[in-house]
């Protein structure tokens, strides 16, 4: 394929007031990947709070209720406090009368503060210069077609504390404006996934869905490459949770937290 063949425009596009996904908006067992979701309902509230210029959205939560289909999505945006240095937002998504996923940000206006260090100039990381990852070959998709790993550039490293670690630079916008944060929220997603995939094994479970996902970003991410070192902690009741440090070349810039329920084994 060249260059000039490859689909850059936006995954999500809105036609008369519902949303509709590209097909690499696809989860691994059917519907739409968390990721995704939280890329278009945390984006949207981005949008929203760039148009009315609210400042910096520096934290996000995200409940996914029930898998959300790509097509026929609605949303709606609620703006729980406006004014002063503080702003925030929920936005809930709906489809086939019912809510899938509920989201809420918070939006913070910049202020100077004098003898504190501002935005990093120099790159630490060549996220670039790390080798592709290899999908392996005990982690198979339940559907066909493309994916929502198939929307990412993934590379495979470890920082050096031995901490290994994911980085990812997007093939294609989510929203038509930009969005980083919620580019960001969407990438923290996998790092569920990437703890098996760097386990060696699955767990004897039918899947482990998120069923939440938080984000806390320090500064505003910078340059196209994310990178996520994750790690997850499993139990016999059935229950997850999974952490990662978040990262941009420049360095560190905040972390993300998730709760991974694990599903009855399939027959």
């Amino acid at each position: 394929m060249n260059a000039a063949a490859i689909d850059t425009s936006p995954v999500f596009r809105n036609e008369g007031g519902i949303w509709q996904a590209a097909p690499e908006a696809q989860g691994p067992f059917g519907g739409m990947h968390g990721g995704a979701v939280a890329a278009l309902c945390v984006g949207e509230m981005e949008k929203m709070a760039a148009e009315r210029s609210l400042g910096a959205l520096v934290s996000a939560h995200l409940y996914l209720l029930r898998p959300l289909p790509l097509n026929g999505i609605s949303s709606k945006v609620t703006p729980v406090r406006e004014g002063g240095r503080v702003a925030v937002f929920e936005n809930e998504l709906w489809a086939s009368g019912k809510l899938q996923a509920k989201a809420s940000a918070c939006f913070q206006q910049p202020l100077a503060i004098k003898g504190l260090p501002g935005a990093p100039e120099k790159p630490v990381f060549e996220p670039e210069m790390f080798p592709k990852w290899e999908r392996p070959e005990f982690f198979k998709s339940t559907v066909k077609g493309p994916g929502f790993l198939d929307l990412c550039d993934i590379r495979d490293t470890r920082h050096a504390d031995g901490t290994r670690a994911k980085w990812f630079r997007l093939k294609r916008p989510f929203h038509e404006s930009p969005t980083p944060f919620s580019a960001v929220m969407a990438v923290a997603d996998v790092s569920t996934l990437f703890t098996v995939t760097d386990s060696g094994e699955r767990p004897d479970a039918g899947g482990w869905p998120n069923a939440d996902l938080s984000l806390h970003l320090a500064r505003a991410p910078k340059g196209e490459w994310i990178g996520t070192a994750q790690r997850g902690s499993w139990h016999g009741d059935g229950r997850g949770l999974t952490e990662a440090e978040i990262f941009d070349a420049y360095g560190w810039i905040g972390r993300s937290c998730q709760s991974a329920v694990l599903l009855p084994p399939m027959a």
